[in-house]
């Protein structure tokens, strides 16, 4: 038996023009990839009755499963019950549903203003179509059929639209007990380019290969996607070996498989070996403790940080000082050394990351151009402690350069846990970083 094939139509004008990015498509790719169905097509049209129709038609005549997102709210270009209708029902008025108009009535009794008449069109959908619950909006999913092909329209917002498939459209997705299946995973690393990457995966990226292997690239993380198919065990083995050689031949870069994050992988280190954490940043202005932040349990291991966005700060708060600032300047391996250092003995951690630099547009000289960051981390173990500080010149806008130091750091953080040696370099390392070894500690 085939493999059952999905199709994917994301609702919206602000998607179209970009005003808004289409997070929904690639979650519920990865979920139905879990359930071995492959997604074939992604499709993404304006809020345009007769677009819509139009694509639902063409979409059905392909796959086996539609999943439609957006276009369920209460104004006047949310089309996608009607355009439904005008494809199952063409010609028929749309038909009241009386748990959905109960369902409204008890959202807004909750509330303090009276409901919208806009909103009765929510209660609306195509004859012989069901409504899904929605105990988290307003906007009811819609269940029908065209053809062989399942239907299913869900809400835009993704904290409606997630639960909903989890709990009223997963289920109906039952797992085929055919013979061949789909297996997919990922490997991420931070610190390769991704043709470099690419390189030293070789063979295994051949368009014939089995499992299929390629690399995207996402902000500065470059992601080594595997996919199998075939019988169950066999796919799984499949993809377990070659994420296993990918691992290796991409280390030390490689920090996480699937869901894995940096924070994550950062922070469960820290935690296997008792340390802890701060930071000190400048360019960065806190992005590197919001992404240490971001993994669940780092209060563990991170005890807070530092933004000495100015000077006179960096010598009041982290003891930087004002001589390396008027000798050096502020971004220059001297001060990185300096904050990093005095970030960790003010915190009183096993280590300290800091960043200093130029994000740009402004603040460049000859000799210091935009992209110039210096990134310190300086560690403590006994009565010794060390630190290490890389140049780089990040190319790039300004959101890009304080992203990809503040990538580069937690690197280097993993990097300090692991034992990395300083002279394996990461994407964007200039000459110019030297490292502390066996300092007395102070």
């Amino acid at each position: 038996m085939d493999r059952m094939r999905a199709a994917i139509l994301s609702i919206g004008d602000e998607l179209v023009l970009g005003q808004n990015l289409d997070t929904n498509s690639q979650w519920l790719a990865d979920r139905l990839l879990e359930r071995s169905i492959e997604a074939a097509e992604h499709r993404t049209i304006a809020d345009d009755r007769t677009a819509i129709a139009a694509s639902i038609r063409q979409l059905a005549l392909r796959a086996d499963l539609l999943i439609i997102t957006g276009g369920l709210g209460p104004t006047a270009d949310d089309l996608t019950r009607h355009a439904l209708g005008d494809v199952l029902t063409p010609g028929e008025a749309l038909e009241r549903d009386p748990a959905a108009t109960v369902h409204l009535e008890a959202i807004y009794a909750r509330r303090p203003t009276p409901m919208p008449p806009s909103n009765r069109v929510q209660t609306m959908r195509p004859r012989g179509t069901a409504f899904l619950p929605n105990p988290h909006g307003t906007a009811m999913g819609i269940a029908g059929a065209l053809g062989g092909c399942r239907v299913y329209c869900l809400p835009g917002p993704p904290r409606e639209m997630q639960p909903m498939f989890r709990d009223h459209v997963a289920p109906r997705l039952e797992l085929r007990g055919e013979a061949t299946v789909l297996r997919a995973a990922a490997v991420h690393q931070v610190g390769m380019g991704e043709s470099h990457a690419a390189e030293l995966l070789g063979e295994m990226m051949a368009r014939t290969s089995d499992p299929l292997v390629g690399t995207t690239v996402k902000d500065a993380i470059v992601t080594a996607r595997v996919r199998a198919s075939g019988p169950a065990e066999r796919a799984e083995r499949s993809v377990a070996e070659t994420v296993a050689e990918i691992e290796r031949r991409w280390q030390p870069y490689a920090f996480g498989r699937d869901e894995v994050t940096l924070p994550n992988a950062v922070g469960q280190l820290l935690r296997e070996r008792g340390l802890t954490l701060a930071t000190a940043e400048s360019c960065t202005g806190g992005l590197l403790g919001s992404l240490i932040v971001s993994a669940a349990g780092s209060s563990d291991y991170y005890r807070g940080g530092w933004i000495a966005y100015d000077s006179a700060m960096k010598t009041s708060q982290l003891g930087v000082p004002a001589r390396l600032l008027d000798q050096h300047g502020a971004v220059s391996e001297a001060v990185a050394r300096a904050m990093a250092e005095g970030a960790r003995q003010a915190a009183g951690t096993s280590l300290a990351a800091a960043i200093t630099g130029i994000a740009g547009p402004g603040g460049a000289t000859g000799a210091k151009p935009v992209g110039l960051v210096f990134i310190a981390v300086s560690t403590s173990a006994g009565d010794t402690s060390a630190t290490s500080v890389r140049r780089f010149e990040f190319r790039g806008d300004r959101e890009q350069v304080r992203d990809r130091s503040a990538q580069c750091a937690l690197q280097m953080i993993r990097f300090a846990l692991l034992g990395v040696a300083d002279d394996i370099a990461l994407l964007w390392e200039t000459p110019h970083a030297t490292r502390t070894e066996g300092a007395a500690r102070r």
